[in-house]
């Protein structure tokens, strides 16, 4: 009783210094300046914090006035969203700091229920807007998302894939009303192949890409075996023609795909998950699409034979829709404007936008 006593004064101490901290933080010198008026902050947890990142990645200074129970709620809550308050000269807190021009977000704006376009109304996106997948939030945090990566280097012709099969967390995606094959039944699919390689480190990943060990290969870095880096992940993906797209744990939806689109490797992607996309994924322009294992099976049978000139007009084009719609600057603009427009903004909310579809 006494240790859990202590414990909470000490929590409570370090969280008073450290919102007197926070609220030292100034306005850099921008004109650009984005209000928060957002209660529900706990409704979104980790694409709470990414959208306040794009924000401040942007060139915006963000002003989130608050008191210091809503300081101690953010800070002690879900790793991903106490960031806000966590990183340096993030948020601007002061209530004495008050911009003159600027966009306000509200609760009203938002909605968590990311997939009723797709479920409910033919996929049809006319006048609302849905804040699109990004990399993993430490991507941002700790300032790899926009390392310089040579995405025109001579490529492997091959298939790379790479994250967590866990095989009792990716089946929770069965119980939803999503019809993709879970990344387990799509692994198992893939090492029925010949040409399915299970890399078993980086010394082996980065010969086979010195030496062209890896050509014409399925290559799988499996979490359990190999974990990629993260600061290595885009270099890598940079090295290959194709990356193929498993579904995350309770949605098609994965940080995975964002990534590989960030350096121009091309998705291979299953119909629904690219269908979630917004803008949607095109078969032949910046994707390469599957119905199901039948189509994957005679799709792979020739996607070593894709004409090179193929390849680079379809890299372009992913690389052109990564700079459109993904960048913090491209997302940013496209949801100011949805904004003026008063449309409906649907911000990700993980398991709380699937409990929304029946």
């Amino acid at each position: 009783m006494i240790k859990k006593r202590f414990n909470q004064v000490n929590r409570l101490v370090k969280d008073i210094l450290a919102f007197e901290e926070i609220k030292k933080n100034k306005p850099e010198n921008t004109s650009k300046a984005v209000v928060v008026s957002i209660k529900n902050h706990t409704t979104y947890h980790r694409f709470f914090y990414l959208l306040l990142k794009f924000y401040k990645l942007a060139g915006y200074n963000v002003y989130y006035q608050m008191d210091f129970p809503t300081f101690r709620n953010i800070r002690n809550k879900e790793k991903y969203l106490s960031m806000i308050v966590r990183e340096d000269n993030f948020l601007i807190v002061n209530k004495k700091y008050k911009p003159e021009n600027y966009i306000e977000i509200k609760d009203e704006m938002f909605s968590p229920d990311y997939f009723s376009s797709y479920f409910e109304k033919n996929n049809n996106t006319d006048h609302v807007f849905h804040v699109p997948m990004s990399f993993h939030p430490l991507m941002y945090h700790h300032g790899l998302w926009n390392r310089k990566v040579d995405v025109h280097k001579r490529r492997i012709n091959s298939v790379f894939c790479y994250g967590n099969f866990d095989s009792q967390a990716y089946l929770d995606i069965k119980r939803t009303a999503f019809s993709v094959v879970p990344r387990t039944e799509l692994l198992s699919f893939m090492k029925g192949k010949a040409e399915f390689l299970a890399l078993s480190g980086k010394d082996e990943l980065l010969k086979g890409i010195k030496d062209g060990g890896l050509e014409k290969k399925y290559a799988f870095a499996i979490k359990e075996d190999f974990e990629l880096p993260m600061e290595d992940v885009r270099e890598t993906l940079s090295h290959f023609n194709f990356y193929f797209c498993c579904p995350g744990v309770v949605m098609p939806l994965c940080h995975n795909v964002i990534e590989a689109m960030s350096v121009g490797t091309i998705p291979i992607i299953q119909k629904e998950y690219a269908e979630v996309m917004y803008p949607n994924l095109t078969d032949g322009v910046n994707a390469i699409v599957f119905d199901n294992l039948e189509h994957l099976n005679s799709l792979l049978e020739n996607i070593f034979e894709i004409p090179e000139a193929t390849i680079s007009t379809m890299r372009k084009n992913v690389l052109d829709y990564f700079q459109d719609y993904l960048t913090p600057e491209s997302m940013i603009e496209h949801l100011n404007e949805s904004i003026r427009n008063k449309e409906l903004v649907y911000l990700q909310a993980e398991y709380r936008s699937v409990k929304f579809v029946r």
